[in-house]
């Protein structure tokens, strides 16, 4: 499947590289670094909406500038990051296995209470949680590199301990509870205001992103209320991030335009083991619907951290193009990232050289094998038809 410049969805027999989607945020935000990522092969930007004190508007229009001034049309995506609370503002925090905090909803209180010296942690939002969390409970942050334990709790704090993890607690880090399964709004107020902003300067995203999808219901609620804020029609992306999304998945591919595999969520609900498994699975059900998917998260953060690739990375690239993905995300490879053009450039070329390879050898299995050993041969690239399961 071959996406048309204006993003919508063109079978195509030959094989098509997946595109690199680069995440805008501090590292790449001026126009001049939009122009050069462009250069460089990004052909969509994604705007993450959890980082509210992020210029998105802005950051839209030096978008739609550096496009018309490379002469190369890129797509643009808004991702709403649901309701589900993220850290509030404060310094970088670094913590120990065995050190204690206090998390606290800083949109009720003006400071953390005092507790055993522990350092307070604002998490807007957390009072909503509480009544869903008891002592023994985990709460992990950071695709689940930093693993917190409830101790005690009250009604606007709860105090946890680091269990695992040694990088640093930051602002605007995202929150997961493994033991704890909650509802999440898929449109917040904050959202709302968002694309009010959006259609106030006639400005419009080509595709919404919506997060912690659980049902189709969510993905036509959520495309409701965008489609009111914006006042026009917008394609909406499914965010595969829990495990109520993967029991349902041919439901939720039918009624949005485009899903991506957001592996870092994923990971967490489903366990490492199967996700491999399951992105095979989603990958080939959105191809059979001739929709476009998206896999994503820590895809060369080794290489943009060290500028040597990693070898599993350059495989985890390769095993995208031979599934056919429609594009690569990068997150933090371009947002906070010494080297977001670097991860741009050489991510496009080993998609490219990979994509032609696995042409060839497609091209070649069908001339030289009877059809029954083909299709068999095939399988595993082109078909996938096997049923997704949680």
């Amino acid at each position: 499947m071959k996406l048309t410049p204006d993003g919508r969805n063109q079978p195509s027999d030959g094989w098509e590289a997946p595109e690199v989607m680069a995440t805008v945020g501090p590292t790449l935000e001026k126009l001049d670094d939009l122009r050069l990522a462009i250069e460089a092969g990004a052909r969509w930007f994604r705007l993450p909406c959890g980082y509210r004190q992020r210029p998105h508007v802005q950051n839209t229009r030096a978008i739609r500038e550096a496009s018309v001034q490379q002469g190369v049309p890129v797509r643009l995506l808004l991702d709403l990051p649901s309701s589900r609370p993220r850290t509030g503002s404060m310094q970088e925090l670094r913590l120990q296995p065995g050190d204690g905090v206090v998390f606290w909803d800083s949109e009720v209180a003006p400071e953390a209470p005092r507790r055993n010296g522990f350092p307070g942690v604002p998490l807007p939002g957390l009072t909503e949680l509480v009544a869903k969390l008891q002592p023994g409970h985990r709460m992990w942050f950071c695709d689940g590199r930093l693993r917190f334990q409830v101790e005690e709790l009250q009604d606007q704090w709860v105090v946890a301990r680091l269990q695992q993890g040694t990088i640093p607690l930051k602002a605007s880090n995202s929150i997961f509870l493994p033991d704890s399964p909650s509802p999440f709004a898929v449109v917040t107020p904050q959202d709302s205001a968002l694309l009010d902003a959006f259609a106030a300067e006639k400005l419009a995203p080509d595709w919404i992103a919506l997060s912690l999808i659980s049902s189709p219901e969510d993905v036509r609620a959520g495309r409701k209320e965008v489609c009111r804020r914006l006042g026009r029609e917008v394609r909406i992306m499914a965010k595969f991030e829990t495990v109520d999304a993967v029991e349902c998945a041919e439901d939720i591919i039918n009624v949005a335009d485009g899903i991506m595999v957001a592996r870092g969520d994923l990971g967490l609900a489903i366990g490492y083991i199967r996700l491999p498994e399951v992105q095979e699975r989603l990958v080939g059900a959105a191809r059979r619907a001739q929709k476009p998917v998206v896999v994503a998260t820590q895809v060369m953060e080794m290489f943009a951290e060290s500028g040597i690739p990693q070898r599993a990375e350059l495989s985890d690239l390769s095993l995208m193009a031979r599934q056919r993905a429609s594009a690569v995300m990068l997150g933090k490879e371009t947002v906070f990232s010494p080297r977001p053009i670097e991860c741009i450039r050489l991510a496009r070329e080993v998609l490219a050289y990979e994509t032609k390879r696995f042409e060839r050898l497609a091209r070649r299995t069908r001339e030289e094998c009877p059809p029954s050993d083909t299709l068999a041969a095939l399988d595993a690239v082109d078909n996938l038809r096997s049923p997704i399961t949680a």
